[in-house]
């Protein structure tokens, strides 16, 4: 079956969706909270009362969720009204044309599928239907540009709600199709021209809000480079391991000054699939994707950001590399020695020693998001069989 998008309207789904919300915060992504209830294993808060619950569903299980707070269905809640300082707008604006989307959350093995591009549409879709002019969240500074990209825009500084991780409130004005449409955001696409309202509430967020960016810089790149990256933003650790953890300045001096530095473009393949050339780097700046090339592009596994390592220390299986390394924009990377660890020992054992750990660690992660994102589509596919190829009771072949 295809992944659908639901609302959720009974207990015994919003009960699913807390326990959804468990398994990809705690379980997956290592994470706590005060909404976590770990005896019952369940992510829910007082906001969840007065929320509009969408969830994403394939075969009966549910791969993704989101939810929105509506002004227009009560006060919005706290404490996320004051995190947010939504109260200035809701002055010069009213509450009824204001909403707080939180919790969107995306199963890891469905990074790059299309479920966050369903969940975020359907999401700009029911804040049109019930008249939304500014939708409020909050995002890690590394989703910005991709938030830009859909159209949000910063108004205030950065905020630790709770005293935890650093996270930047931003802004969409649902009907501003000039703007949606410099952002070359999808959203754009969706906005039907009678309910332009012409740079109105951006207006009145300008004027409400010093600090309201009109122009952020937004990520270049096509749009199902942006779904992937967005999915695979959601669901990434916070604790990446790096070859660099744990060396000093000089150290890494050492390290990148042996280094061959490149520069590529957008969509230039940095290593081939079927390449049997040893390789290894790291990412400088920029977003290198590891891909399956499709009919129109790639399937996105995964995303690699700065710090982090591609390729193999030693010469790839003998059938070549099984995906295909892209820059998904400008990006700066460093080639290193095939044998960096071995040079370097001769020089200096103590870094050896520390790049090889941090490198096994690093692998390590790897191989450990597969096995969960693995675990996630078997259970998935055996579910799927079990329902479709299930024998009937005896009761039921006998009549």
């Amino acid at each position: 079956m295809a992944i659908e998008i639901l609302h959720a309207d009974d207990a015994g789904t919003l009960e699913r969706i807390y326990r959804f919300r468990y398994a990809v915060h705690v379980d997956e992504l290592g994470k706590g909270g005060p909404a976590i209830d770990h005896a019952r294993r369940r992510m829910y808060e007082p906001a969840d009362d007065r929320a509009t619950h969408f969830y994403a569903e394939e075969d009966g299980r549910i791969v993704g969720c989101a939810r929105v707070n509506a002004g227009a269905d009560g006060p919005l809640p706290d404490p996320y009204r004051g995190w947010l300082e939504m109260e200035p707008l809701e002055r010069a604006l009213g509450a009824r044309r204001m909403t707080l989307t939180s919790r969107l959350m995306v199963d890891p093995a469905y990074r790059g599928r299309t479920l966050a591009s369903l969940l975020v549409l359907r999401l700009y879709e029911f804040g049109l239907e019930i008249g939304t002019d500014a939708d409020f969240i909050y995002c890690a500074p590394n989703l910005l540009r991709l938030y830009y990209r859909l159209g949000y825009r910063p108004y205030r500084p950065a905020i630790r709600p709770d005293g935890t991780d650093l996270r930047v409130p931003l802004v969409l004005c649902l009907r501003d199709g000039a703007h949606l449409t410099r952002a070359v955001s999808p959203f754009g696409m969706m906005l039907p021209g009678a309910l332009d309202d012409a740079g109105r509430t951006a207006g009145l967020l300008a004027r409400t809000y010093p600090g309201f960016e009109p122009t952020p810089p937004c990520l270049e790149g096509d749009v199902r480079t942006l779904w992937a990256r967005l999915a695979d933003g959601l669901t990434r650790r916070d604790a990446r391991r790096s070859l660099l953890d744990g060396l000093d300045e000089a150290q890494i001096d050492r390290v990148l000054g042996a280094a061959a530095p490149l520069a590529f473009g957008a969509d230039e393949v940095i290593q081939h699939r079927d390449e049997r050339r040893p390789g290894l780097g790291l990412v400088l700046s920029g977003r290198l994707g590891v891909g399956l090339p499709t009919h129109d592009g790639w399937h996105w596994l995964e995303i690699l950001g700065p710090g982090d390592v591609f390729g193999e220390p030693e010469a790839p299986p003998a059938t070549g590399r099984a995906t295909d390394l892209v820059a998904l924009e400008d990006t700066r990377v460093a080639l290193l020695s095939e044998n960096l660890i071995t040079r370097t020992t001769e020089k200096d054992p103590a870094l050896a020693a520390r790049l090889a750990t941090n490198l096994v660690s690093v692998l390590r992660q790897r191989v450990d998001d597969l096995h969960r994102r693995s675990a996630a589509w078997i259970t998935q596919e055996r579910d799927r069989l079990t329902r479709e190829h299930t024998i009937p009771p005896l009761q039921e072949v006998r009549s």
